[in-house]
């Protein structure tokens, strides 16, 4: 449902987060939860906006709902972010994990239950996360090693771990594999996919939303087919999609508002292909994200469609009538990423501008007022006060981040400078170094990364008084 949104600037990869070029980009990340947003920016600064009043899920150390972008502290750090139902979580450069909001069922990580916190508080002393996925009252994270871990609420075994209690308010990991790659968690399921490309669900199947053929709810991870292609995967609240490396788009799970799209309201235990379900011929799809009772995709020709539950104008096709054909929003092929929250979605084009649509009660469309829309409405690019520690290369950038291969890197100086570039791994191994003398302004700079194995690396760049540093995934 709060689908983590990948923002892709000039080049698309359907499977590449991208960092948009200095001075034109807005939003790196978006995140949409039940009622409320979240972003990164292209600076690496948080942002919310949304419902806050019993939520908590801002971070903002109030309850105050906001119907515009307000930054979450200060830091300039954040590398990932996912908005859950009333609970949200996050990662920084540096590898630590970080939670706040309600924490019921232990979701927050920090060893209490019953708790809740309006602030973004650290969760443990590790450095080695990586992605987080929160759901409902519950929460995966992969380390950089590629184990995965989960805690919360375990009603129906979305941990994972075996077992339906006790609830966890600490990071447990899940089996003993450290080849995971992907996660998504849904309401009461989860969905993975492991480094050899196979798709992985456990959690509630009373809809089929597992995809195993059965309706028997699953408290360990099981495979789902023998593919070993999957790229894309999102978990909704009782419904599930994915896309495989050839752009092929299935949906499962629960269909009563047509939200498989497949042109039924029947519920589906096996992944139904999309790409084939409407037309004769082929349909590729790069991008695909399930809201609670909605479904949203993007075509490889990058235009957007939508189909399910339209209650609140959350499918933005200026009407509030449910749909069980994924329709195309608008006419606009300049869309990169998705994220559909339980009643509103956003939508993000090559400019990293963020689109809204849907219920806007709590303000959770970002665009000022606290109306539904049933039509797409641009959010305004927040303006990011500048601390008085921020150093200027900061402004750097490094994409496609996940990459196979070659990795750009943009940086601005303020006065001509001799520039270090190096290449660490996590043992802080240096791989690459290249020393230059570089001019005043915006720079650019390529790094060959294609040799190199797969995992997790670190660019830095370096001058006599700054470095900024970035956590680089290769593919």
């Amino acid at each position: 449902m709060k689908k983590l949104l990948l923002i892709l600037s000039f080049i698309f990869s359907s499977s590449s987060l991208i960092y948009s070029q200095v001075g034109s980009a807005c939003w790196r990340e978006i995140s949409a939860g039940q009622n409320f947003t979240l972003g990164i920016k292209a600076d690496g600064t948080l942002w919310g906006w949304g419902q806050n009043s019993n939520l908590l899920g801002l971070g903002l150390g109030n309850l105050a709902n906001q119907n515009l972008p307000v930054q979450i502290g200060t830091d300039t750090n954040w590398l990932t972010v996912s908005a859950g139902t009333v609970h949200s979580l996050a990662v920084k450069t540096t590898g630590t994990l970080w939670a706040w909001g309600n924490g019921q069922f232990g979701q927050l990580g920090n060893g209490v239950f019953n708790s809740a916190t309006p602030n973004v508080t650290q969760v443990g002393t590790a450095t080695d996360w990586l992605k987080v996925s929160a759901g409902n009252r519950f929460s995966l994270a992969i380390k950089n090693t590629g184990t995965l871990w989960s805690w919360g609420w375990d009603f129906t075994g979305q941990l994972g771990n075996g077992l339906t209690t006790p609830d966890l308010n600490l990071p447990a990991q899940v089996g003993t594999s450290n080849n995971w790659r992907k996660i998504d968690a849904g309401d009461q399921h989860s969905l993975a996919i492991d480094a050899s490309g196979a798709l992985w669900a456990w959690g509630n199947n009373t809809f089929g939303q597992l995809g195993d053929g059965t309706n028997t709810t699953s408290l360990v991870p099981i495979q789902i087919g023998t593919a070993t292609n999957w790229a894309v995967i999102s978990a909704g609240t009782d419904h599930s999609m994915a896309i495989n490396s050839n752009n092929i788009l299935y949906t499962w799970g629960n269909n009563t508002n047509g939200q498989l799209g497949d042109g039924t309201n029947t519920a589906s235990n096996v992944p139904i292909a999309i790409s084939f379900a409407n037309s004769g011929a082929v349909t590729l799809y790069i991008e695909a994200s399930a809201g609670q009772t909605h479904s949203l995709a993007i075509k490889n020709d990058n235009t957007l469609w939508s189909c399910g539950f339209n209650n609140q104008g959350q499918l933005g096709l200026g009407n509030l009538v449910n749909t069980n054909v994924l329709t195309q929003v608008g006419t606009a092929n300049t869309w990169s990423a998705i994220s559909a929250g339980h009643t509103h979605s956003h939508a993000v084009d090559f400019n990293t501008d963020v689109w809204s649509t849907g219920r806007g009660l709590e303000g959770e469309l970002g665009i000022g007022s606290n109306t539904a829309f049933n039509t797409l409405q641009a959010v305004a690019c927040p303006i990011t006060p500048l601390s008085t520690n921020e150093i200027k290369l900061l402004k750097a950038s490094v994409y496609p981040n996940p990459t196979k291969g070659m990795v750009s890197v943009n940086y601005n100086l303020e006065n001509a400078s001799k520039i270090t570039l190096r290449v660490t791994n996590i043992q802080g191994q240096t791989i690459q170094e290249n020393r230059m003398d570089k001019s005043s302004g915006t720079q650019k700079d390529n790094i060959d990364l294609s040799s190199l194995s797969n995992g997790m690396y670190f660019i830095a760049i370096s001058n006599a008084t700054e470095t900024f540093t970035a956590k680089v995934i290769k593919e």
